[in-house]
């Protein structure tokens, strides 16, 4: 990282495919001399710096320190920070035991961004009706996040993105809440608690907490300033890490009451074990009896949830990889209307499976539901001597085993799938106005000539505790086809890297604890896609050109062959970045909001971006484990009916 004195970097545009090229661009502004430049990389302001008080470096790399909050004042200035919270609630770091997990603790905006801040945030999920004034009639709509904090959670009212308002506080009585999911109608939280690391995890108050449960709990919200929990499920040894939560309707418009909803759970085991038929237990899949309504009883009542089905790869497929289900995402397709679960395994990689009719009868062992529903997959392992995954077919793009599982090649170890939501066509999609399509995307993806021109892409990122190569590729799958996925796209972390002895390697490199590996990610209502990358903060690309500029072999665009129609990928571009650092009107903020230091793995680093969301009115809410969350706007995303201007002087 670069020390230098203001909001300088212009909008710069680096493209990528195998190899990346820089555009060059001019920039203005107080960079230091001693900063190094070249035709290559003039301009560029590089965030990332490998070796922390580096003797044998030289320049600005010799003394950085990742804890130091200045030297990460970096961004470029096609971003803007619109708010910020530092999620206190009411002055206290924790409530008082006596709460002991029975409810939510209402907060106070007077609170907002003053001294202390709780820090440990995780992942974070926001819903509403966006796009339709964020207008709460009875107990459906509005716009709400909701921030899961190991220990706790958070719900905060985003109706205006530059007024972010942190309504309450729910405490758990075991810690360790790593995702949060939400339902459609606001109503509904789904968090899980996870035993990883139970000599660092924060120890809620009362005595008979403990630091770390294997569970999942299902929160009522429909009352924002008080959560109650109503179900739960213990998942001995370790809990899940990551879970999804779909709601099954039988109308199009549903009205979210028992008659006409259903709620399946899908929980991502980390610690698989082998059930009787001698499969992994990886993804497991619960049902919540007779609807939501009917687990709302008793205040410190709670029922249990009912596992219906699981499932996890065949061990011959995985190449003799690791079995690791790390993250569960739901999804209906916007072209089979498939409801999608992608599941993302370390070396097992990414599977896609449908689940859209869940059976009427339990399978709790996961035999047959989702078991025989494997839609596609997306791995190196071939398994068929023909077809799409055999030796010649295209999932795998031809990969042997050994280069599937190589972690210096950047395959395996698949963290997160962040599917789009809708089709792209060549800079556009459905939100863009019919009139000012390309004449390439015809009429829609219905069009007999320009159809297949109209994509869906799913995102996949390896995550990395170390990598002495890289710091993991987000990858673009075309997932059009969901039984045919192939790779379209390739993207890095610009830039070169410096060891410790001053010597210059290619690319960056991840030298330990997690530092500039990418995390979680999510799409915009373009072709843009907002991904988290630890330490180095939050970064924009644009995947809405890869298709037109994939090179075909003859130049005969055949989507049915795959990677084996490619000569050579499309270009993923590089749009900005943004690191966290604290409000900007701030002179210090690490002193002034007394920033919680305790968790060192992530939280001696500042930034540590986990979880993202985006907004579809053109806003990015981040969580970032230490300091709060961050609402941040890119130039190409404003929207002229949803204009929220920052009401602080930056």
């Amino acid at each position: 990282m670069h020390v230098w004195c203001g909001r300088l970097i212009k909008k710069q545009i680096l493209s990528y495919s195998i190899t990346f090229l820089f555009i060059g661009i001019a920039f203005s502004g107080c960079l230091d001399d001693s900063s190094s430049s070249s035709s290559e990389t003039e301009g560029w302001v590089d965030p990332i710096v490998e070796s922390e008080n580096c003797e044998n470096c030289t320049g600005l790399d010799q003394n950085h320190q990742h804890t130091n909050l200045m030297q990460h004042f970096l961004q470029t200035d096609n971003i803007t920070l619109i708010d910020y919270h530092n999620l206190n609630c009411d002055g206290n770091e924790k409530p008082p035991a006596e709460l002991d997990n029975t409810a939510g603790r209402p907060c106070y905006p007077e609170y907002k961004n003053v001294a202390p801040t709780p820090g440990d945030n995780s992942e974070i999920a926001i819903e509403g009706n966006f796009l339709e004034g964020c207008v709460k009639v009875g107990t459906q709509g509005g716009c709400y996040a909701y921030v899961s904090s190991y220990n706790q959670f958070e719900i905060l009212d985003i109706s205006e993105p530059n007024n972010i308002i942190l309504l309450s506080t729910y405490y758990a009585e075991v810690a360790r809440i790593i995702d949060i999911k939400v339902t459609q109608d606001n109503n509904w939280v789904l968090i899980n608690h996870e035993l990883t690391n139970s000599e660092l995890d924060p120890i809620p108050n009362d005595d008979d907490a403990n630091s770390g449960a294997n569970r999942l709990d299902l929160i009522d919200v429909s009352d924002k300033s008080y959560p109650v929990k109503r179900a739960e499920w213990n998942n001995p040894p370790a809990g899940f890490h990551n879970q999804d939560i779909h709601v099954y309707c039988s109308n199009d418009i549903p009205d979210w009451n028992t008659d006409d909803c259903e709620v399946f759970l899908f929980g991502a085991d980390p610690y698989p074990e082998i059930n009787g038929a001698g499969l992994y237990k990886g993804t497991q899949i619960f049902y919540a009896p007779d609807g939501l309504e009917s687990f709302i009883q008793g205040e410190n009542e709670s029922k249990e949830i009912v596992r219906w089905g699981g499932y996890s790869p065949d061990p011959a497929t995985t190449c003799g990889g690791t079995v690791f289900n790390h993250d569960n995402v739901i999804h209906r397709h916007p072209i089979t209307n498939q409801i999608l679960l992608y599941v993302s395994y370390w070396d097992a990689g990414l599977r896609i499976l449908d689940v859209s009719n869940p059976p009427p009868v339990a399978d709790p062992n996961g035999l047959t539901w989702p078991q025989n529903n494997e839609v596609g997959r997306w791995l190196g392992c071939p398994t068929d001597s023909s077809g799409w995954y055999g030796p010649e077919g295209g999932g795998h793009a031809g990969m042997s085993a050994e280069v599937w599982t190589s972690k210096l090649e950047g395959n395996g170890w698949i963290h997160y799938a962040v599917p789009y939501d809708h089709l792209i066509c060549n800079g556009i999609s459905k939100y863009v106005d019919e009139s000012e399509w390309p004449a390439s995307c015809g009429t829609g993806p219905d069009d007999p000539e320009f159809g297949v021109n109209w994509r869906h892409y799913t995102l996949i990122a390896p995550e990395y505790g170390q990598n002495d190569n890289h710091t993991g590729y987000v990858r673009t799958i075309d997932t059009t086809d969901p039984a045919k996925p192939f790779l379209v796209s390739e993207w890095k972390l610009p830039g070169k890297g410096v060891r410790s002895d001053g010597s210059e390697h290619e690319h960056h490199f991840i030298p330990n604890i997690y530092i500039y590996s990418p995390h979680n990610g999510d799409t915009g209502t373009n072709g843009n896609v907002y991904w988290t990358h630890y330490h180095a903060g939050t970064w924009i690309t644009g995947h809405d050109r890869i298709w037109e500029t994939i090179v075909w072999k003859d130049g005969i665009v055949n989507p049915d062959q795959g990677w084996q129609a490619i000569e050579k990928m499309g270009t993923t571009d590089t749009l900005g970045y943004y690191l966290p650092h604290g409000p900007d009107w701030l002179d210090n903020a690490t002193e002034e909001l007394g920033y919680d230091m305790a968790d060192c793995w992530a939280s001696c680093m500042i930034p540590f971006d986990w979880g993202l969301q985006y907004d579809p009115r053109g806003y990015i809410f981040v969580s970032e484990m230490v300091t709060g969350i961050y609402v941040i706007q890119y130039d190409g995303d404003k929207h002229p009916d949803y204009v929220f201007p920052p009401l602080f002087n930056a």
